[in-house]
């Protein structure tokens, strides 16, 4: 007969079986959207962002400045 299980016991093992997986998450979905995907054959390098989120970020940063200096600096 299988041994019966309660329901937090249940819960703590679902929990313990999600944080061992790396591919679930937020956190993991906004980085492989950021970043280059890892390199096979060298999973601890450093990855490289990708070309369109650098470019978004020089603009956002640029627009960022002309608002700051168009605003506050030339009063």
């Amino acid at each position: 007969m299988p041994t019966q299980v309660s329901s937090q016991e249940a819960l703590t093992w679902i929990n313990k079986s999600l944080r061992q997986r790396r591919d679930i998450g937020l956190l993991n979905a906004i980085v492989n959207t950021l970043f280059e995907p890892p390199s096979p054959f060298d999973p601890k390098a450093r990855r490289k962002p990708r070309a369109g989120f650098v470019l978004g970020a020089i603009l956002f940063a640029s627009a960022l400045f002309c608002f700051c200096y168009f605003n506050f600096a030339r009063s």
